[in-house]
């Protein structure tokens, strides 16, 4: 008899995009059934709400009303200020307005008889905010809400949060959000350019209202707006198409060793250091593009995440595109998807790659024939655009025909004519990539490497088709590898 999935794992399914799957092992350990496990009837409400917000009419006012039972029942069986709160928030968005404002009440009054209730100074005032709101007293929400705000005044992830629930709970009474701007976080700027001089980059910045940017540290422009953002306590999240002596042995030190002491001091600096792989290739033109492409699509991500906007920053002359499959027929710029259906030894394995060979051959934008490797199904297509489109074509055809692990990375990717059969195949780190991941990811989800996500965004013009998951870790001595669910 197989093993019930635990809760974490559930929730895991959940925030990876695979609602119905999570639902499925939900059901088949027995939760949905258990009216007396508090932390099964929470995970409830959560799948609830999650499939709720993929339905529409009355469809999903009863989902919502099914959610804030849930979460009521939860709160009954261990007191708890989140549950409760978000079964008042999902009767209101259910259309019960009266059972929304009476959980509201009892939000406000466990609140007041348990100063210490084991929550962080942010939530607790904002979960009270949030009752407040719902009961139509809006001076006293913006006051909790400041209050909240004033104790974690950095948690953006929080704020973003905060944020989609107020403006849901806006939507349902018919209110003005434009006060909720205050959650708002700094804005995102991608920052680039080869001007030395770097002239009202720091002026730039604060016109902006900079919090957060994404670049390249090479010498002049680069790391005056590096030092500019570090300076005003915004993060920096560089972005290298190199590793950190490579990039600058040819951007920063034959500009000088002052150069070359600023680079250092950004770089210990940064929040962050991701580098753009393949890793050990020379950072020419090429590659350096693609870092640039990609440090933007990472500013999108990271400010939809947030509930921000994101902006860019030139300063000279602008790199040159990266080149097509066409310049380089060894290192095409390639998105790689793996397709996995289970084990080769599997029962039905076979018949299994004929379905996922019929969906491919619909897909537009094939650059690499599909082909097995190992156990997974491996193909190249000219984009990110094209790749995405290919894997929500085998996952709506096939979803509920097999366990689906799909997933994606986009790159300069090394690749070799197969004398056997006569095709292209990737192979090296991009291959094991993408390999990687459709082995490490639950059953039917599609998720993409970072790189992936942040071209995509790029290439669509916003950001909104993926949501940052997690993490891979590296097994090529590079940075951890960002994780991506794209929405099916």
């Amino acid at each position: 008899m197989p093993t019930a999935a635990p809760l974490s794992t559930i929730i895991a399914l959940a925030r990876a995009g695979a609602l119905d799957h999570a639902w499925y092992q939900f059901s088949a350990a027995g939760y949905d059934a258990r009216d007396d496990d508090p932390a099964a009837l929470t995970v409830k409400g959560r799948l609830l709400k999650d499939r709720a917000l993929r339905a529409s009419g009355e469809e999903r006012r009863g989902l919502y009303l099914q959610s804030a039972e849930a979460y009521r029942r939860a709160a009954a069986l261990q007191p708890g200020t989140y549950p409760l709160i978000n079964a008042a928030t999902l009767s209101l968005l259910s259309g019960d307005r009266g059972q929304g404002e009476e959980i509201a009440r009892e939000v406000l009054e466990r609140i007041a008889a348990e100063p210490d209730e084991p929550e962080t100074p942010y939530w607790r005032a904002a979960t009270e905010a949030e009752a407040l709101l719902i009961l139509g007293r809006m001076e006293e929400a913006r006051a909790a809400l400041e209050a909240a705000i004033a104790a974690a005044p950095r948690a953006w992830e929080d704020h973003a949060s905060t944020l989609r629930q107020f403006i849901a709970i806006h939507e349902a009474l018919g209110a003005d959000p434009a006060w909720l701007a205050l959650l708002r976080p700094p804005r995102t700027v991608h920052y680039s350019g080869t001007d030395m001089a770097g002239d009202g980059i720091a002026e730039a910045l604060e016109r902006e209202h900079a919090g957060f940017g994404f670049g390249a540290l090479a010498a002049g422009a680069e790391i005056i707006a590096a030092e500019a953002l570090l300076a005003r306590g915004a993060e920096l999240h560089v972005v290298l198409p190199a590793d950190a002596a490579s990039f600058a042995a040819l951007r920063v030190d034959p500009h000088g060793s002052d150069w070359r002491a600023r680079f250092d001091a950004a770089l210990d600096a940064a929040e962050s250091v991701q580098l753009v792989r393949p890793l050990g290739a020379a950072p020419d033109a090429r590659l350096r593009a693609l870092a640039g492409q990609i440090a933007y699509g990472a500013a999108l991500l990271n400010a939809e995440r947030l509930m921000g906007e994101a902006f860019q920053l030139r300063f000279g002359e602008r790199e040159a595109a990266p080149a097509g499959t066409g310049e380089d027929p060894r290192t095409p710029l390639l998105s790689v998807l793996a397709v996995s259906v289970g084990a080769a030894a599997e029962a039905g394995f076979e018949t299994r790659l004929g379905e996922v060979r019929e969906a491919l051959a619909l897909a537009q934008g094939t650059a690499i024939a599909p082909h097995l490797s190992g156990d997974a199904i491996l193909t190249g297509y000219s984009g990110p655009v094209e790749a995405a489109a290919a894997a929500r074509l085998i996952h709506g055809r096939l979803r509920d025909r097999m366990q689906l692990r799909i997933a994606g990375h986009h790159g300069l990717i090394h690749c070799v004519r197969d004398p056997f059969l006569g095709t292209q195949r990737p192979t090296g780190g991009g291959a094991a990539i993408v390999e990687a991941i459709a082995a490490a990811i639950p059953a039917d989800t599609i998720c993409v490497s970072g790189d992936f996500a942040a071209m995509l965004a790029v290439a669509s013009g916003a950001p909104s088709e993926a949501n940052w998951i997690g993490e891979l870790q590296a097994f090529d001595g590079g940075s951890a590898i960002g994780l991506y669910a794209l929405r099916a």
